[in-house]
């Protein structure tokens, strides 16, 4: 036992020496995937972040060359797809499946979902902040004789994980800080109006507070679309960015029963990327529709486009 404690602490201080040597939080992630895969002799070492309440999004990957990339074939993943494994890991608990096939019967929903993506053994471990899961650190395939090892290491090793995601978040405000610093003439008429945030994500609300209150706009917020309600029971604001799945409704009969009437025009800022449920969002209203995760330009430049609409820039 004391062999294996001091064979674990020597690696989780090998790991910390790659993140330390990376020149930034993303290329630290980046080298750290790769020597977990190689070292620990897994197909496939990946990050998967929360998205929003339905989803989690897989951001970082390394994978052997004959296996195929998930973050190309599988960008988002359903936490119901996941169900009743993801409720473990938001309580905080590993997941070790050695044999796959074993679920077959037992859970067959996950059984056919890991079978799809020719995974014949998996670890996973929660990215745990201040008691809340931020997203898991997860290998395929990883050797059985390896599992419980692999497993502990997780454990200690998805705390740093999270840390890194943090210090690229902080990263990217930073720059939108200094960004927001620069005059741009595109926004000197939008100095003033009134954005309307509706998202059931306080991240997701907080960041993009963050990214479009130093353009000028007075920010207003909402958890849910009763919220949402109240809000433009008292105010009309001049644009929405409107998620679809909330806890209390669909952001699209929202927008096609109260935002169209108010002509107010809504960015749709969603985890669908189905041209059907783009094609009901242009139906119900929506002015543009944006998929997580999404390019902090693109939202900025949907919004601008949504202001110059409003003021009949386009008509």
């Amino acid at each position: 036992m004391k062999e294996n404690a001091a064979y674990n602490e020597q690696f989780v201080g090998e790991c910390l020496k790659k993140i330390r040597k990376a020149p930034d939080a993303e290329e630290g992630l980046n080298q750290l995937l790769r020597f977990l895969g190689e070292r620990l002799e897994c197909d496939r070492v990946y990050v998967f972040e929360e998205m929003d309440r339905q989803h989690i999004h897989n951001t970082y990957e390394w994978c052997r060359s004959h296996v195929s990339s998930g973050i190309q074939e599988l960008p988002y993943v359903a936490k119901k797809d996941l169900y009743p494994w993801y409720e473990r890991l938001a309580d905080g608990e590993n997941i070790i499946e050695p044999d796959v096939e074993s679920l077959q019967k037992s859970d067959p929903l996950i059984y056919e979902f890991l079978q799809r993506q020719n995974i014949r053994s998996v670890i996973l471990s929660p990215m745990m902040a201040q008691g809340k899961i931020h997203g898991l650190l997860g290998a395929d395939n990883p050797p059985p004789e390896k599992m419980e090892h692999i497993s502990i290491l997780f454990e200690v090793l998805a705390y740093f994980v999270c840390s890194l995601v943090g210090q690229r978040d902080l990263l990217m405000l930073r720059k939108l800080r200094a960004d927001s610093q620069k005059p741009n003439p595109e926004l000197s008429g939008h100095n003033g109006k009134t954005i309307l945030l509706v998202d059931d994500s306080r991240e997701l609300l907080y960041l993009n507070e963050r990214i479009l209150r130093p353009q000028g706009y007075t920010i207003l917020s909402a958890g849910t679309l009763r919220e949402a309600g109240r809000v433009l029971e008292e105010v009309t604001p001049d644009v929405i960015v409107l998620d679809i799945d909330l806890p209390d409704g669909s952001g699209l009969a929202f927008c096609r029963e109260r935002c169209s009437r108010a002509d107010i025009p809504v960015v749709f800022l969603t985890a669908h990327s189905d041209a059907q449920t783009a094609k009901e969002g242009m139906e119900a209203g929506g002015f543009a529709f944006l998929t997580k995760p999404y390019d902090v330009e693109e939202l900025q430049r949907a919004v601008t486009d949504a202001m110059d609409r409003k003021a009949g820039v386009f008509a």
